[in-house]
């Protein structure tokens, strides 16, 4: 078989002149026929004389030593192409057999045409390895999700704000009257807040914001994700002293009927009282929300997801106020000691559907995301009002108010954020992000717009927004 072989390859001018048909080499036997003063012309072997150590085709990795098994073409449908293709193991027709290219022999100058019609085989002109042939050569324009990543996580710096709360005038000052209640009386022409009277709580501050996540299996269809945000707690005080010689007001509304009478506590009147005040109002808001997370669709250019999971959110506000008057002009002096103390709590609860877009151009990527949740809003409330009256010495002290409040309600609660990051490619693996924030929320209670200078409460609800910008960083691996 092998002398016929020769003898036909000598017959297409494939050996030189010189060459004479000998035994196949026991090592090489199915790579080559050697010809010592032929030269190549094969595009792997380049422009060189046939030797016997570089004249065998170049060695192909094999799928065997990376874990695969079983056949990749049907033996059956080989039948018939050219002999250049060869089974591993010497079987033919063996279905578990993989198949190899051999590369042909070719005489000087000559240099093996490439032919479409073996577009369906390995071809060394086209792929390296047979596992890139089989499973695909790995992605290197996707600069979104590079192949094999599994996890990421992100953190960043927030600068936001949240919306501010109506606070009522709680002290204020102004000049004597010949009315005494009218002096820094709330409504008088000439009266001013010393704290209150105006939106609070409303400035930009700092917080946090962190993401990790993961993908379920290496072809990033399914996965999951976790965030946390926070904007730091934020709080204005206030402390007065009177003198003296001022005028400082706590004002008071007592309700009576369809109106309320407004009545002053004077911490300072020249000449009369003497006393001080000090107020607070504080705000804190964090939330955080875990998805299960699907790939809709994803390219070199543009990757877009949906997600579905469970969003909490948490808005606590306080506003408290402690003053003391004392008597100046009385021995044994009086003392009228009061606090008004109010706190809300809203938690929601829910479940959220949300999307997300990112398109890429070179280092750049561009993030939309938005989301909607729907949930319980539930919502706790603690007020505590307290007048006592005592003299300097402290031994007899009469409660003229005292009374606690407690309430707690739930209503339906609709969350929606939208938002937008711009990132970097640093390497491989890290980009640093900026990106903007907004989120509203609906029937939240603040206990700053709870008080209004009472005993009773006015019980209405308001809408919650914040919006902030995000400096950070992002890793994946």
């Amino acid at each position: 078989m092998w002398r016929k072989f020769l003898t036909g390859l000598v017959g297409l001018g494939l050996t030189g002149p010189s060459a004479t048909a000998q035994s196949p080499d026991p090592v090489f036997a199915e790579s080559a026929i050697y010809a010592p003063e032929a030269r190549s012309s094969d595009p792997f072997l380049g422009e060189r004389p046939l030797h016997r150590a570089t004249a065998r085709p170049p060695a192909i990795r094999s799928l065997e030593r990376e874990g695969f098994r079983g056949a990749i073409f049907a033996a059956p449908h080989l039948q018939g192409l050219s002999p250049w293709v060869q089974q591993a193991g010497g079987v033919p027709n063996d279905p578990a057999a993989v198949v190899i290219p051999q590369v042909p022999p070719a005489s000087a100058g000559q240099q093996v045409p490439h032919s479409e019609s073996t577009a369906p085989l390995f071809d060394p002109n086209i792929t390296r390895y047979p596992e890139d042939f089989v499973f695909g050569a790995p992605r290197t324009d996707c600069l979104v999700c590079p192949p094999h990543e599994r996890f990421w996580g992100s953190a960043e710096v927030l600068l936001g704000m949240t919306s501010g709360v109506d606070v009522p005038p709680v002290v204020t000052t102004g000049p004597l009257s010949p009315d005494v209640i009218s002096t820094a009386a709330v409504g008088q022409p000439r009266t001013a807040a010393l704290f209150g009277g105006r939106k609070l709580l409303g400035d930009w501050r700092a917080g946090m914001r962190a993401e990790g996540g993961f993908w379920f299996n290496p072809n990033q269809r399914w996965g999951a994700s976790a965030r946390i945000y926070s904007l730091f707690s934020v709080s204005q005080q206030f402390v007065g002293v009177g003198n003296g010689f001022n005028v400082m007001n706590v004002p008071q509304l007592l309700p009576i009927a369809d109106t309320a009478l407004q009545y002053p506590i004077f911490v300072g009147y020249p000449g009369v009282i003497t006393g001080s005040v000090s107020t607070t109002a504080q705000t804190t808001f964090t939330g955080g929300d875990i998805n299960l997370r699907r790939v809709l669709s994803s390219g070199a250019r543009l990757r877009v997801e949906g997600f579905v999971g469970y969003r909490q959110l948490h808005v606590g506000d306080e506003l408290g106020i402690n003053f003391q008057a004392v008597g100046a002009t009385l021995n044994p002096s009086p003392i009228l000691v009061g606090e008004d103390s109010i706190r809300t709590r809203n938690n929601f609860y829910g479940g959220q559907l949300g999307g997300q877009a990112t398109a890429t151009c070179d280092r750049l990527t561009l993030q939309a995301f938005g989301a909607l949740a729907l949930g319980v809003n539930a919502s706790n409330l603690d007020y505590r009002r307290t007048r006592l009256l005592t003299e300097s010495g402290g031994l007899i002290t009469i409660p003229l108010v005292q009374s606690t409040t407690a309430s707690c309600v739930s209503y339906l609660g609709v969350v929606t954020e939208a938002g937008a990051k711009v990132g970097f490619r640093l390497t491989e693996h890290a980009q640093l992000t900026f990106g903007y924030t907004a989120m509203a929320w609906n029937d939240v209670r603040r206990a700053q717009e709870q008080y209004n200078l009472s005993p009773n409460l006015t019980g209405g609800t308001t809408n919650f927004f914040t919006h902030m910008f995000t400096w950070g960083a992002e890793l994946r691996y």
